[in-house]
C-alpha cells in the first residue's frame, strides 16, 4: 500500500508538472535547467527558480504573459517591490534599463530565501536589487503566523490562513515574520533618490491597507509617481479616498470575487 501511494504522489506531480510546463511554454520560450537541485526556467534573459513549486506558474503569467507590471514613466525610475515573494517581479523590474535599483520587502522567511537563491542565480543585474526579509505595516511589531508552502503568494500578514488558503490539503507549519512601520521603511527610499521617479508595486495579500494609510498620515505619498497595486478583502475603497487625496489619476479593475471579499488591481499615477 505504500508503494502503491508513493507511485501515485511521483505520478500526480508529474501530471502536475506538465501542466505547469505547458503554462509556462504559454509566457514565452523557456529553457528548463537544473541549479544547485532546483528545477529553473531560462527565458527572457533571467532565470527562474522555483516557479513549479506552490504558485510560482501563477506570477510568470502576471509578468510575462500578462505583463501586469510593464509601464513606461519615461525617466530613470527607483521601484519599491512591497510583497517581493520570490523574487520574480523584482527580478523583472532589475533587467530593464530604466530601473535604476529595486528596494524588496518580504516578511515570510522560506519565501525570502526562495528569492535570495533567484537573486543568485542572475548575478549580472542582482546589485540593483536591496531585498529585505521583513514586511510593511501600520507599526513595527513582531508576529507568528501559519505559513503554507504550497501558496506563499497568498500569505497574510493581516489574515489567519483559514481565511486565504483554498485548501487544506496540506499542512503548514509556523513562523515567525517581523513588519516595520511602512513611513519610515520607505522615507529614507525616497530622500535617497529625489532625482528619480519612484514606483511603487504592491501586492501584500491584504496589508495594503495599513502600508497606504501609513504612507498617507505621514505625507509620503506625494513623492511616489506611479502605483502598481493588487488589492484584497475589498480594500479598494479606502484606498481609491487616500489616492484621491493624494493627487492620483487611477482606474481599478475587479478581477475575482472570493468567500474573503473582492480583489483587483489599481493602477495609478500623479496627475
Amino acid at each position: 500500500m505504500a508503494l502503491f501511494r508513493k507511485l501515485r504522489n511521483q505520478l500526480n506531480e508529474r501530471k502536475r508538472y506538465k501542466r505547469r510546463l505547458a503554462r509556462l511554454g504559454q509566457c514565452g520560450d523557456f529553457e528548463i535547467r537544473e541549479i544547485d537541485g532546483v528545477r529553473v526556467a531560462r527565458g527572457n534573459g533571467l532565470n527562474l527558480g522555483y516557479i513549479f513549486d506552490g504558485d510560482g506558474i501563477i506570477i510568470v503569467e502576471e509578468i510575462f504573459k500578462n505583463e501586469e507590471y510593464n509601464f513606461d514613466i519615461g525617466e530613470p525610475a527607483v521601484v519599491i517591490d512591497t510583497g517581493m515573494n520570490i523574487g520574480l517581479a523584482s527580478l523583472y523590474f532589475a533587467s530593464r534599463d530604466d530601473v535604476e535599483c529595486v528596494y524588496g520587502f518580504e516578511p515570510f522567511k522560506p519565501t525570502f530565501e526562495q528569492a535570495m537563491f533567484n537573486f543568485k542565480i542572475n548575478e549580472k543585474i542582482t546589485a540593483k536589487i536591496h531585498p529585505h526579509n521583513y514586511g510593511l505595516g501600520d507599526r513595527d511589531k513582531e508576529l507568528t503566523l501559519e505559513y503554507y508552502s504550497k501558496a506563499p503568494g497568498r500569505m497574510s500578514t493581516v489574515k489567519s490562513i483559514d481565511e486565504i488558503r483554498h485548501s487544506t490539503k496540506y499542512a503548514t507549519k509556523t513562523e515567525t515574520v517581523q513588519i516595520r512601520n511602512t513611513a519610515e521603511s520607505i522615507r529614507p527610499i525616497i530622500e535617497r533618490h529625489r532625482d528619480k521617479k519612484i514606483v511603487v508595486k504592491c501586492d501584500t495579500e491584504g496589508a495594503e491597507k495599513e502600508i497606504f494609510e501609513s504612507l498617507d498620515s505621514e505625507g509620503i505619498l506625494k513623492n511616489i509617481d506611479m502605483l502598481l497595486l493588487e488589492y484584497h478583502f475589498s480594500y479598494d475603497v479606502p484606498l481609491e479616498d487616500i489616492l484621491r487625496r493624494n493627487g492620483f489619476a487611477f482606474f481599478r479593475q475587479r478581477t475575482v470575487t472570493l468567500e474573503t471579499g473582492d480583489f483587483g488591481i489599481i493602477r495609478a499615477v500623479r496627475k
